[in-house]
């Protein structure tokens, strides 16, 4: 026997169907917004055999995370939680940004149904791992930076805008940073003027500087521009990420495997009709613990 644990970002979804018709159909959500963004589907392809329940997750990688796995279940159920099973890369592409997971029932659907989802995000780059924050001291150092008498002493002009930064925080993440300020050292504010790029596209590099997070989102080539130019590694790595584009082929795939039932599911129906949002309070951590029986003599 063995066990193993990590904190991990677990979010939950639970997903309320009401009134099931028996004929055969589609039914889906709307897109569900997680930190902002419209980035993941649940539906169901309510077939007289072998239902599929399925969950997409669309542009995650534009905010620096992916989904490692999904477990699914009845709530109230004494039979806990199942894994969901995911379609490979060598089925779908890896260009482009869509995770589908599958689940087959052995039978249709009709009346009222809910599934929890408990979705497990990872980081979407290796050097980009989950980490509960202490927000209290992101939200403090972010703050240092937009209130100018917290000692800034250096700041980037860009068009008609300025940022007052900190050279010891700037000089800590950057290598070309810490080069340029151990040149020139100085009482008074030094400046950085960074042309043809775009005041958004500064604060957000800033932000990732000092919180590790985008303030939108990574899919900006500018923003690589500038994680480029002064050696931030990680943050180049999630702008390319978040910069490919999505396949159309890719898609196809994914809709050609949802729609592979010989049966021919005319209508659909989305529900709720409801926008919906998962909430996750990245203070608390939640850790999940598999525990693995080899098999013995007795089995």
């Amino acid at each position: 026997m063995s066990s193993e644990s990590k904190a991990m970002m677990i979010v939950p979804y639970e997903w309320i169907l009401e009134n099931i018709e028996e004929e055969p159909m589609t039914i889906a959500s709307n897109m569900i917004l997680f930190r902002g963004k419209r980035v993941f589907r649940v539906g169901l392809k309510n077939h007289a055999l072998n239902p599929v329940l399925f969950l997409l997750a669309i542009d995650l990688d534009k905010i620096g995370m992916k989904v490692e796995d999904v477990m699914y279940g009845n709530p109230g159920s004494s039979f806990g939680l199942a894994k969901m099973w995911k379609m490979r890369n060598q089925d779908i592409g890896d260009e482009g940004s869509l995770q589908l997971f599958t689940i087959t029932y052995p039978k249709k659907f009709i009346g009222k149904l809910e599934i929890m989802f408990r979705i497990c995000i990872v980081g979407a780059h290796p050097g980009y791992p989950f980490n509960p924050s202490d927000r209290l001291a992101k939200d403090q150092l972010w703050a240092a930076l937009k209130n100018q008498q917290y000692l800034t002493d250096v700041e980037f002009v860009v068009k008609d805008k300025t940022f007052p930064a900190h050279r010891a925080i700037l000089a800590a993440r950057s290598p070309v940073f810490a080069a340029e300020f151990e040149k020139v050292q100085s009482d008074v504010p030094q400046q950085i003027r960074i042309d043809n790029v775009e005041p958004s596209t500064v604060l957000n590099f800033l932000h990732f500087i000092y919180t590790g997070e985008p303030i939108g989102t990574f899919a900006d080539e500018e923003l690589l521009k500038l994680a480029a130019i002064y050696q931030l590694t990680i943050l180049t790595g999630l702008c390319k990420l978040a910069l490919k584009k999505r396949s159309a082929m890719q898609m196809a795939k994914v809709s050609k495997y949802l729609n592979s039932n010989a049966e021919d599911l005319s209508s659909s129906k989305i529900m709720p009709e409801k926008e919906t949002e998962i909430f996750f309070d990245r203070t608390t951590p939640t850790f999940r613990c598999p525990w693995l029986l080899k098999k013995a003599e007795n089995d």
